[in-house]
This record gives structure tokens, C-alpha cells and sequence, in this order.
């Protein structure tokens, strides 16, 4: 029977396989999409990692997602008395659990009183069905990151049509009243290159010489409030508040900043895609008839 006692990581937690070796893992704070590895104190760092310090003092070593062969959450159940607890704590001698049962008269003759909820401490030879359960996280983070690419993030963008090829462009015209493509290595000989850009990948036109000019944004409601799209946030979605409810920003407790404008304020909020609603993708045309 496996034991989480032999296992070189905790009972409950997070798992990462790097290089053939398990080690303790955390998503990386401010690094997404990258996985943290926390070696345990004497294990050698693993091979071609740098380490990073967290703002709590713990170092870990941050690595790619394509770099690993396995992340997953991991956690221990077990039956004593024929009653479900999961496992808190392995000693060799003794399982620690807490009850996940119903039976309220069993857990107050047997157990000790938890702030919600009640545990235990069992000699090993009492315990039956001691079962690992494992939730995977690398494929589900790698379809994440599939998906955002393929809306790129969910930002609010622009695009032009010229001579029936798309490129990305500005939303407004400047002060010429052009619009600027960026046309990597494309060289429009009827557009003239921006001088205000070193790399030559950019080239102005007029809305008129163009086939098409529009924007693309996204729209989602969260707890039923709507909101426009405007990027992800450590692979979460955000969202400025559309709606007119101040009772709803105070109740949601919506982030307050100040808009891009400099001038005004706005409600925002980051949350998971798996908690929107509604997502939508819309095309607004430009008017080229300038």
C-alpha cells in the first residue's frame, strides 16, 4: 500500500515533476504562467534553476510549464472505524485526520472538537483505505494559456485591412490624421514608412486607402454585472465595471483606479474565466471614409 510517510512531500498540497523528480510547487506569484519548485531544506536545487525569494522569505525556483512533466494537487483519505477522515499529518507510528463524516455522536465520543468540524490521531494498524487522490494542474494550465494566446489576453485591439491583408493598427488616427500599421516585414509601397519608427516595421495610412479599419474588444458579466475586457491578470480575466450600481462596486468590493484618461475613476475586477459569464467578442467598424 503507498504511504504519504515515504512520499519527499506533504500530505496535502501542491506536486510538480521536473526533470524526473517530485518536489513541493506553487503557482509563481507575478511569474504566470510559471510553476515554483520548493526543494525541502538539504535537497540539492534543481538543475538550470534560478532561485527566487517571495515576499514571505521563502526561496523557490521557478520553471516554465512546458518544462514540466506533471503538477498536480495531491491529498490523503483513509477510514477509521469505518468512517471517512482526510489526511493532515503521516508520523510513522500515527495518521492524523480530520472527520469528513455526518455521524455527530460518533465524532464527540471520539474525536476532539476542531473551530469547524472535528480530528484525530490513529495508530497505523487501525487505519484502513488510505487512498491518494490526485487533481491535475498542468493541463488545465497549459489550455489556459492556449486560449488567452488565442484571444491575445483578451485585450481591447485594432486591426486594418490593406490590399486585403490584416495587420494590427491604431484605433485612432494621430495628429496627421493617419493610421499606423505595424507591418513586421511587410513594405507597402503605396504607404508611407512612420518616421517615428526605428525598426521600419511600421507604416502610416490614410483611413481612405484602407480596405477595412476596426476594433475588437470583449465583454463578460461577473455576479451579473457587466464589464468590458480589458486583459488578464496572472492568467485571470479583467474587467472595468460598465454598470451604473454603486451598491454593487461597494458590495463586490471592486477595485477602484484611476482611468487611463488620467482624470476619471473606475471599478475593476480580476477573477477567473471559469467565473464569467456572457463572454463575448465584438467587432466595432472605423469609419475609412475620411
Amino acid at each position: 500500500m503507498t504511504d504519504p510517510a515515504g512520499h519527499p512531500f506533504p500530505v496535502t498540497g501542491e506536486v510538480a515533476a521536473y526533470l524526473g523528480d517530485p518536489y513541493q510547487a506553487r503557482a509563481a506569484a507575478g511569474l504566470w504562467p510559471y510553476v515554483e519548485l520548493l526543494p525541502e531544506p538539504g535537497r540539492p536545487a534543481p538543475a538550470g534553476l534560478s532561485p527566487r525569494e517571495a515576499p514571505d522569505g521563502t526561496v523557490g525556483y521557478p520553471v516554465a510549464p512546458e518544462h514540466l512533466e506533471a503538477w498536480y494537487t495531491v491529498r490523503w483519505t483513509f477510514r477509521w472505524h469505518d468512517e471517512p477522515f482526510e489526511c493532515t499529518a503521516a508520523a510513522p507510528t500515527t495518521l492524523s485526520g480530520n472527520y469528513l463524516g455526518s455521524d455527530e455522536d460518533f465524532a464527540k465520543r471520539h474525536l476532539k472538537r476542531r473551530v469547524i468540524g472535528y480530528r484525530g490521531v490513529f495508530p497505523r494498524h487501525e487505519v484502513t483505505e488510505l487512498s491518494e487522490h490526485r487533481e491535475d494542474l498542468l493541463r488545465p494550465l497549459h489550455d489556459l494559456v492556449r486560449r488567452l494566446t488565442e484571444v491575445d489576453h483578451f485585450r481591447p485591439k485594432a486591426y486594418a485591412v490593406h490590399h486585403g491583408r490584416t495587420y494590427p493598427a491604431t484605433a485612432e488616427t494621430d495628429a496627421s490624421g493617419l493610421v499606423a500599421l505595424t507591418t513586421g516585414q511587410d513594405r507597402p509601397e503605396d504607404l508611407v514608412a512612420d518616421p517615428r519608427d526605428t525598426s521600419g516595421g511600421h507604416f502610416l495610412a490614410a483611413p481612405g486607402q484602407l480596405d477595412a479599419w476596426y476594433r475588437i474588444h470583449w465583454t463578460f458579466r461577473w455576479q451579473d454585472g457587466p464589464f468590458d475586457a480589458v486583459g488578464t491578470v496572472d492568467g485571470r480575466i479583467k474587467g472595468v465595471y460598465t454598470g451604473g450600481s454603486w451598491g454593487f462596486a461597494d458590495t463586490w468590493q471592486l477595485t477602484r483606479e484611476t482611468d487611463p484618461d488620467g482624470v476619471h475613476t473606475r471599478h475593476t475586477v480580476v477573477v477567473d474565466l471559469d467565473a464569467v459569464t456572457d463572454l463575448e467578442r465584438h467587432r466595432t467598424d472605423l469609419p475609412t471614409d475620411r
